[in-house]
């Protein structure tokens, strides 16, 4: 249990560090990913000069909007979650929209991790709270599932060395997020890149 609470720990502070792939450095620029190719190719769209504080990417999260919008050089341009892939912003953190949320990548080596910090009914009757979750996609383009054992082998059925690897390292499926610092990875990316070799 201590050694759980430690990995946890250490994972939550890789996310918010933005260490899993190199986020975190200040930026020069930000903008707008219009499509996964634009973010995979990092084309940026109205981008944005982090030096100014007058350019910024607003999202509108805590409305529940469906739109958002960038002031870059001075202009301001509305745009559509449903129809914009993701947004990077000056501290290096890159957003994907799906179903008119933000969730931030923490990790694209062999599938995608996003992790997302969001409000739950609480059972005790205290109104809302926060909850940590972790999503994955196949891909830049796919679907977003929830990270869990059952989910990552419905998406990749083929990959038994993978599916053992996940039933030999993991009793559950908050240990999917655990974080080697020695190899800088999640061990979950690790098992699957050593079954596709």
């Amino acid at each position: 249990m201590k050694t759980l609470m430690i990995l946890s720990a250490v994972a939550l502070i890789s996310v918010s560090a933005g260490t899993a792939n190199g986020q975190g450095k200040m930026l020069s620029t930000g903008g707008l990913y219009l499509t996964a190719n634009d973010f995979q190719q990092q084309k940026l769209t109205y981008e944005i000069d982090c030096s100014n504080a007058n350019d910024k990417i607003k999202t509108n999260e805590f409305f529940g909007s469906t739109t958002g919008y960038v002031l870059s050089k001075g202009e301001k341009h509305e745009f559509s979650k449903r129809k914009v892939y993701g947004y990077r912003n000056c501290q290096n953190k890159t957003y994907r929209f799906y179903n008119n949320e933000a969730y931030l990548l923490i990790d694209t080596a062999g599938f995608y991790i996003y992790y997302q910090y969001r409000p739950e009914e609480s059972v005790k009757g205290k109104g809302l709270i926060k909850k940590d979750e972790y999503f994955f996609s196949k891909n830049a383009n796919a679907d977003l599932q929830l990270l869990t054992i059952d989910n990552l082998k419905n998406a990749f059925p083929e990959n038994h060395r993978f599916h053992y690897a996940m039933d030999a390292s993991f009793r559950s499926d908050k240990d999917l997020i655990a974080y080697d610092s020695f190899t800088k990875t999640y061990k979950v990316k690790y098992l699957f890149n050593q079954s596709v070799k």
